[in-house]
Order: structure tokens, then sequence, then C-alpha cells
């Protein structure tokens, strides 16, 4: 997520002392301190863009994506150029699937300045990938928002691991191979002690998103259940090459 960034401060923009207390807030982890202020904020200016765009972050952070998206979608339609609101709208649109609707905002953010670089990157990318961008190294690091996995996963937090296991594997028969199912449902045989299956389905949720640290970390501990160790490290090897990030949990691997 953008917070706003440092630098000249337009004429038009209010109450800029408060929203970085409130982004201070944000990034000690007190959400509900930052909600409150930026609460506050809004509540004596109703055109606050940069509230807005700090409330779409605490909703965010909350893994509450629909909130997250409106607000962001409101702090660009209160500024259009506002450009730390439009990148935080184009991951929203990634989470929910719905990059078709964001791109006149980047449109008519370029109209009032055409020089804002990153909105232009990411616009010409929506334009040129289309629907391809949700399997772009960024759509895949922002994931997909599946309210179908994510009451799969909450039954695996209640464990109810027999229910969920149920729920994920229904998702895949109607919904096709994803992801987060098969990583859902690796965790469950995980739980279950069925480590080998663990394994094997952590592997294909890699395959289809390698870009989750997490995966990689569950395949390693379901390798050292099953004796196949070897078998992790070569692949996190070679999806390390691909996805250089990756390397900063190198470390468990060289460990194990």
């Amino acid at each position: 997520m953008h917070d706003a960034k440092s630098g000249p401060v337009a004429p038009q923009e209010l109450f800029v002392e408060e929203n970085i207390q409130a982004e201070a807030l944000i990034s000690a982890g007190d959400l509900a301190g930052a909600a409150r202020q930026l609460v506050e904020i809004i509540g004596k200016d109703h055109s606050n863009f940069r509230a807005y765009n700090n409330v779409g972050i605490v909703s965010w952070s909350r893994e509450a994506w629909e909130d997250a998206y409106s607000m962001f979608k409101k702090s660009v339609t209160i500024k259009p150029d506002y450009t730390d609101a439009l990148i935080n709208l184009f991951d929203g649109a990634l989470k929910l699937r719905r990059i078709s609707e964001i791109l006149p905002y980047f449109e008519a953010a370029l109209k009032i300045n055409p020089d804002l670089s990153e909105v232009r990157v990411i616009r010409d990318g929506i334009v040129a990938q289309g629907n391809g961008i949700y399997n772009s190294e960024r759509g895949l690091l922002v994931g997909a928002y599946n309210p179908r996995v994510d009451e799969a996963q909450k039954l695996i937090a209640e464990g109810k691991l027999f229910l969920a296991m149920d729920k994920l594997l229904k998702i895949h028969d109607e919904e096709g191979p994803s992801a987060e199912v098969f990583s859902g449902l690796g965790v469950v045989s995980f739980y279950q002690k069925r480590f080998a299956d663990a394994f094997s389905l952590f592997f294909e949720s890699i395959k289809l998103n390698p870009t989750s640290r997490d995966n990689f970390l569950n395949l390693l501990d379901a390798a050292k259940s099953c004796g196949k160790t070897k078998e992790a490290k070569d692949i996190f090897a070679v999806y390390c090459k691909d996805f250089p990030f990756l390397s900063s949990i190198s470390e468990d691997f060289d460990a194990a």
C-alpha cells in the first residue's frame, strides 16, 4: 500500500499534520487509533482525499477488501490525479478482479497531468494485458480475493478441517484450479498429518502462484515431515531465480 508521499503540500490539502499522525499510527499497527483520527478529519473536511486514501489503507490492513477499494475510489474521485490512491486502487482492482472498472480513472488522471509516470505505466499495462494482468508478478503478489475460499480458511482456523476440505473441493470443482484452493487443501492435509499430500498440494499452489513466501515455507514444513527436504530446496532454487525477492526466506531453506 502507498502512503501519502512527502513533499510540497497542495494548497487545497487540509489537515496535513493530522493525516501524518494517522499514517504514523497505521505504521505502528494501531489501526483503531488511526481510524478514529481519520473519521475525525473526514467529519471536518468531507473532501479530504488523503484521509479517504488512509481509511482505505486501514481497511486493506484489516483485509476488508471491498471497503478499501471503495475508499481508494472515493479518494481519486475527489482528486483524480492523486497518484498514491490510484496505485492503491490498482491493487484493489487486482485483488477483487475489477481491472476493467478502473481504466477511466487512470485516463482521467493522465489528462490532468500527463507527467504521472507511475500512473502511465499502470494504464499502459492495463491496456496491453487486459485480464492477463492478473497473472503479472504484481497481480500474483496482491492475490485474488475469493469469499468462498475465505470462508474455508475460517473453518480451518476453527479446526473444522473436514468441512473446510469439502468446501475447498467444491470450489475447485465449480471454479477450477487456483493457488488459494490448493494452498488451503495443503494446510488441511498438513494438519491431518498427510504430509506427502500436503507437499504435493503446496507445490501445485506454487505452480499457479510462485510469489507467495508462505507457500514456500509451508512446502518446506511439509517436506521436512515426509522426507522431501531436498526436493523442496530444489523447487525453491528454481523459482528464486525468477523471483529474487524470495531470497528473503533463503535462510529457512539453507537451515533445513
